[in-house]
């Protein structure tokens, strides 16, 4: 009995031992297992930054296949999304860049197999890209690709050389519009950035030249008004708001049995004339000196005697018409200069000095005199101060 319970106490022992080594070994192997795969990758990146800072670019090439060979069941990664795109651009390969723009979302959601703590790679490769954009997009253009294809590179070349500008605004957009099923699109949606996202707020003062026509012009002379404006940009779309306040002198004489009014006019004598609205208009034209836009507006004016102060004898006065004004003109700015206004709120804002010239044409809708009834193109000079990025 006792030689019994001597033996199962063993073979327990025995079991318990082996089980506790096969743990141990599994533990081992596993963590030699993690250890190797990240010794294999920072011994490849840096191996890999090591050939670029030589330029040989066919070794860099090689690397890169061996560890993501190696690494393909794994469902991670060894790089960085953006090192991938560099790499494939200094080793030519095109194919390679383009595949991952077209599969960017989930390429770049796949995670990274180990903790990359540096980005001395990134710099290397981005610097490397950075310092040969030029032949590097020439050399892409010389390949068997579609026309999509390398407008898309000349796309990531111009932003990898200006950034964010106009004309890379301009090219996103045409690139979009020209593509609109493109196989790129969750690429340039998502990875590049958007176009440059202009907004500002400008204010205005300066005087208007109205040239009366018609009726008005067979008893007014051309005059000038005081001008105040505020407007609003967003992209290339404006709208603001125009107010002219001034008089319009008699140049031939109106008596009272013509006129039906109590009041002779005689030459020299002067009508009120005051009108405000919105403006409203496109950007054409923008270089970094100049803009043309035309715009659209929408008000509303009075021309009328001013002889009595109590707002209850209004009616009393002679009125030329007090009516819905519309029209429509074209504008043009010249920026003087550029500077930088310091708020203790907001920091450093953007500003600019602009003369603005728009010329113009408003059609009074109404008149109460209708021996006056006529338009009043006009011409305005005006300095603006823009606030923002307009």
């Amino acid at each position: 009995m006792k030689k019994r319970n001597l033996l199962l106490s063993a073979f327990m022992l025995f079991a318990a031992l082996n089980t506790a080594k096969a743990q141990v070994d599994m533990e081992s192997m596993l963590t030699n297992f993690v250890d190797t795969t990240e010794v294999m990758i920072n011994n490849g990146r840096r191996m890999i930054l090591q050939n670029v800072q030589t330029r040989n670019f066919d070794k860099v090439a090689e690397i890169y296949e061996f560890l993501n060979e190696r690494i393909r069941e794994k469902n991670c990664d060894a790089f960085f999304y953006a090192e991938d795109l560099y790499i494939a651009i200094l080793t030519g390969n095109w194919n390679g860049f383009l595949e991952k723009a077209e599969h960017f979302t989930k390429i770049s959601r796949r995670p990274l197999c180990v903790p990359i703590n540096d980005h001395m790679l990134f710099r290397a490769l981005r610097s490397e890209v950075q310092n040969n954009t030029s032949q590097l997009l020439g050399n892409a253009l010389m390949t068997d690709l579609t026309l999509e294809d390398k407008e898309l590179l000349e796309l990531y070349f111009y932003l990898f050389e200006n950034g964010v500008d106009e004309t890379y605004s301009r090219k996103l957009r045409a690139f979009r519009r020209k593509y609109p099923q493109s196989r790129y699109n969750d690429f340039v949606r998502n990875y590049l950035p958007d176009a440059l996202f202009r907004v500002g707020i400008g204010f205005g003062m300066g005087a208007t030249q109205h040239f009366p026509t018609g009726g008005l012009a067979n008893y007014l002379a051309p005059s000038t008004a005081f001008n105040m404006s505020i407007d609003f940009y967003v992209n290339n779309f404006f709208f603001g708001f125009q107010f002219d306040g001034g008089t319009l002198r008699f140049d031939t004489p109106l008596p009272s049995n013509t006129s039906g009014y109590h009041h002779d006019f005689l030459v020299n004598d002067r009508l009120s004339y005051a009108h405000g609205g919105l403006t409203a208009g496109y950007r054409m034209v923008r270089s970094g000196r100049f803009e043309l836009s035309p715009f659209v507006y929408l008000g509303g004016g009075t021309l009328e005697t001013n002889f009595y102060r109590d707002p209850r004898d209004s009616d009393l006065e002679f009125r030329v018409f007090n009516t819905f004004i519309f029209g429509g003109g074209l504008r043009t700015e010249f920026n003087l200069f550029n500077f930088t206004v310091h708020d203790p709120f907001m920091g450093a804002i953007s500003s600019r000095l602009n003369l603005r010239l728009d010329v113009g044409y408003n059609i009074p809708a109404k008149f109460q005199y209708t021996p006056m009834r006529g338009n009043i193109p006009y011409a305005r000079l005006a300095l603006v101060w823009w606030v923002g990025n307009p």
